[in-house]
């Protein structure tokens, strides 16, 4: 398998000792995203719910292509690819 680099938004990096960029292995989004949480526990319930759904604030892009714009079941990550994971700030 080959790596993918995947890009935390700031706000987010709090939660991964503020490592903003590092990379994991290719595979489905969910497998990639199980890596995430294993290498950053702290970061799973602020990315999935119970279930292991994307929370309604967080977006998730593979490449330029927003997750929630793209077939759900099975969403492979290629290798070599980019996934970058934003939050929604609140303020005003």
């Amino acid at each position: 398998m080959s790596d993918v680099q995947v890009t935390l938004s700031a706000p987010l990096a709090r939660f991964a000792a503020n490592e903003r960029n590092f990379t994991v292995h290719s595979g489905t989004l969910d497998e990639v995203l199980a890596q995430i949480h294993t290498r950053h526990p702290q970061l799973q319930k602020r990315l999935v719910d119970g279930a292991g759904k994307v929370l309604p604030f967080v977006s998730i892009y593979l490449g330029e292509d927003n997750v929630r714009d793209l077939p759900a079941d099975g969403l492979t990550v290629p290798p070599r690819s980019s996934v970058l994971i934003m939050s929604a700030v609140a303020g005003g």
